[in-house]
């Protein structure tokens, strides 16, 4: 089974799709902390103090190589019943280093999805939309991202493992915050199954769970630190700054690892690019915060109507990223 073939890079797409809506999402548990600290206290009131039916946020997720730049630019928007919408786009710039080439493009997306149903990421090149389904992002996991019931937020608070606090005045709190990678992977694990019943197809679903598997392992065996702003006294977020560059290593390295084993079957184009994500890349996820007024919510565009489906647009992409075009 090759590593980029269609079906895993759906679950690529969902991981960074996750990813990019808001490093918050990874807040997740049942207990509340117990810790008794300066950091920790400030962090539980600041958490319990957000209040917001609607969040909305600019996302910017890169992805950095020696030889590789990934881009995602975008605002995204949780409704109070439900509704997650995303509107952006993707930039990247590739070299083949052996073949002596570069290339460079950028697609605007779209993302849609209503509670529990399939998402739906939308992609637009040469002047039209099409769409493909991906396995929905749980409902739980964006009523955990803009839930404003003191009791579920009381429960997120398990997965936070240390908060050293950087700067506190009158107007704003800075804090450095450590996320518990085996909390956050049991969290995740958990969310993810509703999402996994409703895909039909067996086989497509095993293979699902099978590269899943393997985001949770490198995120179980990873802590997560985020830098985290918010103003005072309203509580609102300012800023969050995540580095899950230890994620992203491990995930590679374990790809590279069941490759070695004769697991499955990469190219050596392939191989290069895990290669370097796994030893020399970063990868950064920085949000900041906008008042939910009516002016600045996220827009579905008009043209998405009637855009066809099309089940190959990630490896149209992939393929775009990394293959000369004749002209």
């Amino acid at each position: 089974m090759k590593f980029f073939d269609k079906l895993n890079l759906r679950r690529f797409a969902k991981v960074a799709t996750v990813a990019a809506v808001s490093g918050s999402i990874f807040f997740g548990g049942t207990d509340v902390v117990s810790a008794d600290s300066a950091g920790m206290n400030a962090f539980r009131e600041a958490y319990l103090g957000q209040r917001a039916d609607v969040r909305i946020v600019d996302q910017d997720l890169s992805l950095i190589s020696p030889n590789f730049h990934l881009d995602i630019d975008s605002k995204a928007q949780v409704n109070a019943n439900g509704v997650l919408l995303m509107s952006g786009e993707l930039a990247w710039t590739y070299t083949n280093l052996k073949r002596n080439y570069s290339t460079n493009n950028q697609i605007p997306f779209f993302i849609q999805q209503d509670g529990n149903n399939e998402m739906k990421l939308y992609v637009r090149r040469l002047g039209r939309w099409s769409y493909m389904q991906l396995p929905g992002l749980p409902a739980g996991i964006a009523a955990l991202w803009k839930s404003t019931d003191n009791s579920m937020l009381r429960n997120n608070l398990d997965a936070v493992k240390d908060v050293e606090l950087l700067k506190d005045t009158a107007d704003m709190r800075v804090m450095k915050v450590t996320l518990d990678g085996k909390k956050i992977a049991a969290v995740l694990e958990k969310n993810a199954e509703g999402s996994f019943a409703n895909i039909s197809d067996e086989k497509f679903r095993d293979q699902q769970r099978e590269v899943f598997t393997r985001w949770m392992t490198a995120i179980r065996d990873n802590d997560i630190t985020f830098s985290w702003t918010v103003n005072k006294p309203d509580w609102e977020t300012v800023t969050a700054a995540f580095d899950l560059t230890d994620i992203m290593r491990a995930y590679s390295r374990y790809v590279l690892d069941q490759a070695a084993a004769g697991e499955i079957t990469l190219t050596d184009e392939e191989r290069d690019l895990l290669d370097a994500m796994g030893y020399y890349a970063e990868l950064k996820s920085y949000t900041t915060y906008i008042s939910p007024k009516k002016e600045v919510y996220v827009q579905v565009p008009s043209d998405l109507v009637g855009a066809p489906e099309n089940d190959n647009s990630l490896d149209d992409i992939f393929y775009e990223m990394t293959t000369v075009v004749q002209r």
